[in-house]
């Protein structure tokens, strides 16, 4: 077991360097490109409240809340719902699948907008050493579009696959303090016959501070740039994003004498 873990901690390495680079290279791109690529600079705020119900030593059930503004927040981008469940081989291994539920504005009065229905998997490897905590997700989504107006379907339905890998690492200011340096990177990649010109759909690149309010809620507030190829191929949203995420984990097991240490949860 102890040369497994050896073994995860030198991927996670990689991964780390892998991952971290990205966003500058992603950032040069955006800027060097020709003029035929357009790129739209604009600020979010994104606000997310994402809940664990531990039910047995293994199973959990997951429920999500999202809220995205443009503008700052001055005007509606989209609202989200996520429901899953989870197994936790141990403290460190978990897989998750679940639905979600997505309605992206396209004008103000939300007379206009996408609705997405999406079916996820994900793998979920965690650990925490004596200086920092780093976890590693791969998530794969099957995502159902159609557009509405006034209520009703336009008949335009599409399908995509998709493929997210997120790394994220925290450094504790003090040993056993509430309070830690976030910092994680994720890359969503597009796939299937589908597809055509944008493989590469997003890149999110997070700086933050995590917070530990009490046994059961923790939040974390920071920076996000979010990187993101449009269906068009040719244009790009580049997001400064503020982003405030709350955490919950609930245990609501009859026999609770077995201690559960909960991972680290990110979004």
């Amino acid at each position: 077991m102890q040369k497994i873990r050896i073994v995860l901690h030198n991927r996670l390495k990689t991964l780390c360097l892998i991952l971290f680079f990205l966003p500058v290279s992603i950032y040069a791109q955006a800027i060097e490109e020709p003029p035929t690529k357009n790129v739209n600079q604009q600020s979010q705020t994104w606000i997310s409240l994402n809940s664990v119900f531990q039910l047995t030593r293994h199973w959990s059930g997951l429920a999500d809340f999202h809220m995205r503004r443009s503008n700052f927040v001055k005007d509606p981008s989209f609202n989200f719902i996520r429901f899953g469940a989870r197994y936790g081989f141990n403290d460190n291994l978990k897989l998750s699948a679940g639905y979600a539920h997505l309605w992206l504005a396209k004008d103000e009065n939300w007379t206009l907008f996408l609705n997405e229905n999406r079916i996820y998997q994900e793998f979920i490897l965690a650990d925490t050493w004596p200086t920092f905590s780093g976890l590693f997700r791969i998530r794969t989504e099957q995502r159902f579009f159609n557009n509405v107006e006034d209520g009703l379907s336009l008949e335009d339905n599409y399908f995509i696959n998709r493929i997210r890998f997120l790394l994220s690492i925290t450094v504790p200011f003090k040993k056993a303090g509430k309070t830690s340096f976030l910092v994680a990177n994720e890359i969503h990649l597009n796939f299937g016959k589908e597809v055509v010109f944008n493989t590469f759909d997003q890149n999110r690149f997070t700086v933050g501070i995590k917070q530990k309010i009490n046994k059961s809620w923790s939040f974390d507030c920071g920076y996000m740039l979010v990187y993101q190829q449009l269906p068009s191929g040719t244009d790009y949203n580049l997001n400064h994003t503020f982003r405030l995420f709350f955490y919950g984990n609930f245990d609501l097991r009859k026999n609770k004498n077995e201690l559960i240490e909960h991972g680290q949860t990110i979004d």
